[in-house]
């Protein structure tokens, strides 16, 4: 005991020169682990219904690597949202249905494998791996397209009760859910669009690049298994392949999304809505242009 109290400094004890050399160092630390907790450069941006958390700017357009996308899937979800992925319920089941990790050892790593392996899955259950692969080979989406789209990562916030509008997929899509419940209109039968090319517009003062979906004022919404609804809670994961066509849309609850995506997606005009669309929520929410 007597040793042990030796040990101890009394809140009014002088400090030793080693206090003085160790609280430098422990300050360092500190500041160091502050700065990899906060290393990614994230803009919040409030949109009407939405907010977004835009990254630093496209992908490289090259290969992607054998470590994509590494711990930055987890790292964002902390940063952005406070939110710990592989070590929640929902990341170390993930990480367990795809085989990435079966034992106690979670890494950051490892969930961001988890994301990639299911994606993988879901793209091969569609037999359409040769979307993914080809974007993870170049870094960019669409190549046979005029316009192959630069990947982005982004944090969707669809606030409680808010609907995107009804649009198609100029690029390959694949979504984690970090929050709350995603609900979508979706249309399996709808034509796939396949080129895109943008128009240019002004908007708000600034000239955008507007993506447009497909004609669909011939479809028949009503027809059997033309729209379907599917709902995905925290830890699903879902994808869009090139050309896919749904609606986003929330109830009360809101969801929490992070997303790699082309920076936008392809509004379906209108006026060429489906027929007998009314079901479809009203899309006053914008997540992009």
């Amino acid at each position: 005991m007597e040793q042990i109290r030796h040990q101890i400094r009394l809140p009014n004890q002088p400090l030793t020169a080693i206090d003085m050399m160790a609280r430098p160092l422990l300050g360092a630390l500190l500041l160091a682990r502050l700065a990899t907790a906060q290393d990614i450069g994230i803009t919040r941006i409030e949109n009407p219904g939405v907010i977004l958390y835009k990254t630093g700017g496209p992908l490289a357009a090259s290969s992607l690597g054998d470590d994509f996308p590494g711990s930055f899937p987890a790292r964002f979800l902390r940063q952005a949202w406070g939110l710990e992925g592989p070590r929640s319920p929902e990341g170390k089941s993930l990480m367990n249905t795809t085989g990435v990790c079966t034992s106690e050892e979670i890494t950051d790593e490892f969930f961001g494998q988890a994301m990639l392996e299911r994606a993988k899955a879901m793209f091969d259950e569609r037999d359409l791996r040769h979307e993914l692969d080809a974007f993870l080979q170049s870094g960019v989406s669409n190549t046979h397209s005029p316009t192959p789209r630069r990947m982005h990562w982004v944090g969707i916030h669809i606030l409680p009760n808010q609907s995107l509008a009804l649009h198609s997929h100029p690029n390959v899509e694949f979504v984690y859910v970090a929050a709350g419940v995603m609900h979508e209109w979706r249309c399996p039968k709808c034509p796939v669009k396949r080129s895109y090319v943008p128009e240019r517009m002004e908007t708000n003062g600034k000239t955008i690049e507007k993506y447009w979906g497909p004609d669909l004022h011939e479809v028949n919404a009503k027809d059997n298994g033309m729209f379907r609804h599917d709902a995905y809670g925290a830890g699903d994961m879902f994808i869009n392949a090139i050309g896919d066509v749904h609606q986003s849309y929330t109830e009360g609850e809101g969801v929490k999304l992070l997303v790699m995506w082309g920076d936008g997606n392809a509004d379906v005009p209108l006026e060429q809505l489906p027929r007998h669309s009314d079901f479809l929520n009203v899309g006053a929410a914008k997540a992009w242009d």
